[in-house]
């Protein structure tokens, strides 16, 4: 995409090049006719004209730049929150599992009444899993999460204030080309002969 927008903006320039070459080939020839401070002049307003479409060009592709890098970095937010939803359901997977473990060993142990200390010990590491699920639901949702939901509103903003600098930096380019036609209408009377 980048690619398709360098090559649009490449062909821009080459074209503004060739109407600014049109335009001052004609003030050459004058100026071979006019004297050497006149052709000095065309030659300073051409340069000038030229570092104007060229920061003009370093300012388009900047502003891609930035837009394509705020691009990288949603798509990494994304990535990063999707991993977090796949760990959380991997967790409660394992969870289970453990889960049906302990039951099973439970009705094991149930039926073996020679063990009932062993069965005691399997109630209290049940309740221990149980609290540790506990404590790691709360450890989740007390300290995991808001960390990155923090993270990602952070990100949000970085990303918002990207858009808002893109956004500025297009209006300046659109008030600079607005300048640049009012110039460019500007030389076009002033290189009409006068009658």
């Amino acid at each position: 995409m980048a690619t398709m927008q360098e090559g649009a903006l490449l062909f821009s320039l080459k074209y503004l090049a060739r109407l600014e070459e049109a335009r001052v080939r004609p003030e050459n020839e004058a100026a071979g006719r006019l004297g050497p401070e006149e052709a000095a002049r065309h030659a300073r307003e051409s340069s000038s004209m030229h570092a104007r479409i060229e920061a003009e060009r370093r300012a388009r592709m900047d502003a891609e730049r930035r837009a394509e890098e705020a691009r990288i970095e949603a798509i990494r937010v994304a990535a990063v929150e999707r991993a977090r939803a796949e760990a959380e359901a991997n967790a409660r997977l394992e969870v289970m599992r453990i889960v049906e473990a302990h039951e099973r060993a439970l009705a094991a142990l149930k039926e073996d009444k020679q063990n009932q200390r062993l069965g005691r010990a399997v109630r209290l590491g049940a309740l221990g899993s149980m609290v540790l699920f506990a404590a790691a639901f709360g450890f989740y949702f007390g300290k995991i999460k808001p960390d990155a939901e923090a993270q990602l509103r952070a990100q949000q903003a970085a990303i918002a204030a990207a858009d808002e600098e893109a956004s500025r930096l297009r209006q300046k380019l659109a008030e600079r080309d607005a300048r640049i036609k009012e110039a460019e209408r500007v030389l076009g009377v002033l290189a009409r002969p006068a009658r």
